[in-house]
């Protein structure tokens, strides 16, 4: 069983492989950030993820959305509190929490390598990632200056400054930006929540930077347009018009 150290704290990754070393058990290479983490799981290909969930820009959280398949077995290390956690201990996955102990971690590293025995791969669900981030709200809820965004086979930080707006098609939702459509792994919903108040929801469709409207035009029927930066222009429901005007008068 090979496994991928990740954490952005130097001291936490020496304690971590120290402990794997002490375990037996072979630590395929370490990643100090999201970013890493991926391309190392991409070369490396693991049997199983340490991964750290509270890092700057991609997160734990983030790195699960991000994972391409076959997927290692994924075993958050988190500073929260154990008992916010106990939900999930059915899951096909595992908690530690920091600072982590000896036995906490073979017990873990026991339960991955008894699932790799029968599946060689497992995938986090929706529903499981959305439940631990509603657990942990302090970790999911950070406000970030970037967006990871998928760029052909791979990945970049994309500025949410210059992302004009989102855009859903086909359960698919896009970040327009630059003049190009980076595609994300996100609902228009959790970006909504994850911008924090700087994009505003236009339509079901449409999830609009707030500093790239440069024109708000009331419709008789009570929905609106808005001229966007790039001089795309997208109506706003009537539902949503009220909620568009409040914010552009802030």
């Amino acid at each position: 069983m090979r496994v991928l150290i990740v954490d952005d704290e130097p001291a936490a990754r020496r304690r971590l492989h120290t402990m794997l070393e002490e375990l037996d058990v072979e630590v395929a290479g370490e990643a100090a950030n999201g970013l890493e983490a991926l391309d190392r799981v991409t070369s490396l290909r693991p049997d199983v993820l340490l991964l750290d969930i509270a890092m700057p820009e991609v997160d734990g959280f983030d790195v699960v959305r991000h994972l391409s398949d076959p997927r290692p077995l994924v075993v958050f290390q988190t500073a929260y509190d154990e008992h916010a956690l106990e939900a999930f201990n059915h899951a096909a996955l595992d908690y530690v929490v920091k600072p982590v102990r000896l036995d906490r971690l073979k017990q873990a590293l026991d339960r991955a390598r008894a699932r790799l025995a029968t599946e060689r791969a497992a995938s986090v669900g929706g529903d499981v990632l959305s439940r631990l981030q509603a657990a942990l709200p302090g970790a999911a809820k950070v406000r970030r200056p970037r967006l990871l965004v998928r760029d052909g086979t791979g990945r970049v930080l994309l500025p949410l400054r210059e992302i004009v707006r989102f855009v859903a098609s086909d359960g698919v939702v896009a970040a327009v930006a630059r003049g190009t459509s980076w595609t994300t792994d996100y609902t228009l919903t959790e970006l909504e929540q994850r911008t924090g108040g700087s994009f505003v929801r236009a339509n079901r469709a449409d999830l609009v930077n707030v500093d790239h409207i440069t024109r708000l035009e009331p419709e008789t029927d009570g929905s609106a347009l808005l001229s966007l930066s790039d001089k795309t222009r997208i109506r706003v429901s009537r539902r949503r018009a009220a909620e568009v005007r409040r914010l552009l008068e802030e």
